[in-house]
């Protein structure tokens, strides 16, 4: 029998995140220099330096690019939040998950100092988005797997020969979505990679599921950069969507008695 990997959800990860063409070095330098406005929810501040090649006449140059990952650790030792500042990406990842009522506040705070630097600077977004990855682990003995105990014989969102299918197999597909809210299309991407586990055998299902709003003009994502309300602001209700447009595919997804065990529909 599958179980999720937590009680009452399933979720190993939730990443909002915010992807560009390139951060000019001013604008990420300063971006860097607003961890003291949120070092008491990611007191971690280690270099993630990255890497730039350029050619010229001379040939080819290789420059390095500041970074950072501010991270937050559990007393278990495991890092339970991580904000990524690299040349092309700002992403803030929660890795343990409770609700989205607590989670979301906290990244919207943590995005809110680091866009801060940006403010009224020229910062064409390429794409934005909330990412899932949700876990079911196999219990038991695996003469007894069955994939139909997870996943709907039905489910538009998985080829049938993966239902009949062993324990290792992969499924990955992308489609548009309008959502009349945004008034704009919604890229859905979902992979589903069904593994076994080593040391123990035993299979292992993520579900990675991810909304993104994808920029075809300068500017055009600008919007997604306006932290002044955590509710009312597009970048808040672009998250609200892509959480909602979650709970709607892994209702497509999982079998009935799967859902009522993340409590999906019934609360957070």
């Amino acid at each position: 029998m599958f179980e999720p990997m937590n009680k009452g959800h399933a979720i190993s990860e939730a990443t909002f995140f915010f992807e560009f063409d390139n951060i000019p070095t001013p604008i990420l330098n300063a971006m860097l220099a607003t961890h003291n406005a949120v070092a008491d929810l990611l007191p971690r501040n280690d270099p993630a330096f990255g890497m730039m090649f350029e050619q010229s006449s001379a040939g080819f140059s290789m420059n390095q690019i500041p970074g950072a990952e501010w991270k937050h650790f559990s007393p278990d030792g495991n890092a339970s939040w991580i904000a990524r500042i690299m040349q092309n990406t700002v992403s803030v990842h929660c890795l343990q998950y409770n609700r989205w009522s607590e989670v979301w506040p906290k990244a919207f705070r943590i995005l809110a100092a680091i866009f801060s630097a940006a403010k009224g600077q020229p910062l064409p977004l390429s794409n934005v988005g909330l990412r899932y990855v949700d876990r079911f682990d196999f219990k038991g003995d695996v003469r007894n797997y069955t994939l139909q105990s997870l996943i709907r014989r039905d489910s538009p969102h998985v080829a049938d020969r993966v239902l009949n299918a062993g324990p290792r197999w992969h499924n990955y597909t992308g489609w548009f979505d309008t959502s009349d809210e945004l008034r704009t299309e919604i890229l859905q991407q979902l992979n589903i990679d069904a593994i076994v586990q080593m040391g123990t055998n035993l299979p292992i299902v993520s579900v990675t599921h991810a909304s993104v709003v994808r920029g075809e003009n300068p500017a055009e994502l600008d919007k997604y950069r306006d932290f002044t309300h955590i509710s009312e602001s597009p970048v808040a209700k672009l998250m609200a969507t892509a959480r909602n447009n979650n709970h709607k595919l892994l209702r497509e997804l999982l079998t009935d008695d799967m859902l009522k065990r993340i409590d999906l529909g019934m609360g957070e």
